[in-house]
């Protein structure tokens, strides 16, 4: 099992090439001694980030309210399978973080 768990915006796409990127860095982490073991990536969606990213020069930041929205709904179906831990979420300003947290 794992204790740390990244929400992505990135999506799963063919032969999981984004999270490969990602996964090579956790495993850098973890041979380094920064982290205690490989933590689990929950992955974004197509859609919604190619949409977050074409309309934020006119949308600004509320173009990543769809991502938000998805990540909320992956830690959300994340939290129920288990339901006996508690979570803390921890981000920053980009890709949907910020109206993840307020949901």
């Amino acid at each position: 099992s794992c204790n740390l768990v990244f929400l992505s915006a990135r999506p799963h796409l063919y032969k999981e090439l984004t999270e490969q990127k990602s996964y090579r860095r956790f495993r850098k982490f973890v041979r380094d001694g920064l982290l205690h073991k490989m933590p689990t990536l929950l992955p974004g969606r197509l859609w919604p980030g190619t949409k977050a990213f074409l309309l934020s020069p006119f949308m600004k930041s509320s173009a990543w309210r769809w991502v938000g929205d998805l990540k909320f709904q992956s830690f959300r179906s994340y939290s129920q399978i288990y339901p006996e831990y508690d979570y803390v979420f921890i981000g920053d300003n980009g890709q949907g973080d910020l109206y993840a947290s307020e949901l």
